[in-house]
C-alpha cells in the first residue's frame, strides 16, 4: 500500500503528536474486503494529553478513535464507507471480547477540507447542536463526529485540524505556525512535519496543480525549518557552523522521511526493519523511495544483509 504525500501528512501529524498518550496504528486493517483505517489511536492508560500543545487533538485522544481525513469535499459514499470500517472493527473487538459494551466502540472522527451543508443535513441530526464550529457530532449511538476543517474557528486549539485543511485555511495555519514564538513546542513540531510532507511531494514526484500551491505556502516553513535546525546544532554544541548544523538536519529528515515510508509500507518498524534504515540513508532519495515504494519486508531484510 502507497500513500499519497498529504496522507503520509496526516498520519505523520497524528503519530507525532499522538504517540505520547496511546499507540498510533496507521493503515489499521479491517476485517472482510481488503480496506483499512487511515489512523487507529488506542489511548494509553495513565497518560495525560498536553491540552495547550495537542489542542483539540487532546480531545480526540481520551478514547480509541477511527481517524479518516479527507483532502478534499467530503461525498456520502466517504461517510458510509467510514462507517462501515467503523462497524467492522467493532464486530471484531466483539469477537475478541464477547463482553465488550457498545458504549466501547471506539469513537469515527471523519475530518474534510470541505463538508457541505447539505451533506451536513444528511447526517447531523442538528448542525446547531456542533461542539464548536465546524464540529459536527452525529446521534450517540453512531460513535461518529464530522469534522469540517475550512469552518473551524483560528484559534490556538485548532491548529493541528487547520494545518490539514486546504486553500486560505491552511496557509492561515502555517501563518499561525510560524507566528508562534520559538520557544513553543509546536513550532518546532509542526515545522518538522510540514517540512517532511514538503520533502515527500518532491520525492515522490506528485506535485499537481493544487500540490504547487502547498508548495510554495510552505517555503517560508522550510527557511524557517533551515534556521531551527540550525538553532538546534548550535544548542547541542556544535561549532562547525550552518553547513554542518543543516547537514545535520538534512540527514535527520533523511531518517524521518524513510521511517515514514516504512511506517506507511508495514505498519511499525520493528528490529529488523530498523537495522535497514542506515543502509537506506546512504542511498539517494530517488533509490531509496523507489525501494521503499515496491520492495516486500523480505527483500528490504535482504538489503541490509548486503
Amino acid at each position: 500500500m502507497t500513500d499519497k504525500p498529504f496522507d503520509q501528512f496526516n498520519k505523520s501529524l497524528f503519530r507525532t503528536l499522538l504517540s505520547p498518550v496511546g499507540r498510533v496504528l496507521p493503515n489499521f486493517a479491517v476485517p472482510g474486503e481488503e480496506r483499512a483505517v487511515d489512523v487507529y489511536f488506542v489511548p494509553d492508560t495513565g497518560a495525560t494529553a498536553d491540552e495547550e500543545e495537542l489542542g483539540y487533538l487532546a480531545e480526540i485522544s481520551q478514547r480509541p478513535a477511527l481517524l479518516e481525513p479527507f483532502r478534499g469535499a467530503l461525498l456520502d459514499r466517504d461517510v458510509h464507507s467510514c462507517m462501515l470500517k467503523l462497524f467492522l472493527v467493532f464486530a471484531d473487538l466483539q469477537r475478541e471480547r464477547p463482553t465488550v459494551e457498545v458504549s466501547d466502540s471506539p469513537h469515527l472522527w471523519i475530518l474534510a477540507a470541505e463538508v457541505s451543508d447539505r451533506l451536513l443535513n444528511d447526517f447531523v441530526e442538528s448542525p446547531s447542536t456542533a461542539l464548536m464550529e465546524g464540529i459536527y457530532p452525529l446521534r450517540t449511538g453512531l460513535h461518529t463526529t464530522i469534522i469540517a476543517i475550512e469552518e473551524l474557528p483560528a484559534v490556538p486549539e485548532t491548529l493541528w485540524l487547520r494545518l490539514m485543511g486546504k486553500g486560505r485555511t491552511q496557509d492561515d495555519a502555517i501563518a499561525d505556525l510560524l507566528m508562534l514564538p520559538e520557544s513553543d513546542p509546536r513550532r518546532s513540531i509542526g515545522l518538522d512535519l510540514m517540512v517532511a510532507w514538503r520533502i515527500n511531494m518532491e520525492i515522490m514526484d506528485q506535485v499537481e496543480l493544487e500540490e504547487r500551491r502547498i508548495l510554495m505556502a510552505l517555503s517560508q516553513a522550510y527557511v524557517e525549518w533551515e534556521k531551527q535546525t540550525e538553532a538546534r546544532g548550535e544548542a547541542r554544541g556544535e561549532t562547525r557552523g550552518k553547513a554542518q548544523g543543516l547537514e545535520q538536519g538534512l540527514e535527520q529528515e533523511r531518517r524521518e522521511v524513510i521511517e515514514s515510508l516504512l511506517l506507511a509500507r508495514f505498519g511499525q518498524i520493528d528490529g529488523e526493519l530498523a537495522a535497514v534504515v542506515p543502509k537506506l540513508m546512504a542511498m539517494e532519495s530517488k533509490d531509496y523511495t523507489k525501494i521503499l515504494l515496491n520492495a516486500t519486508k523480505s527483500e528490504l531484510l535482504a538489503l541490509g544483509q548486503d
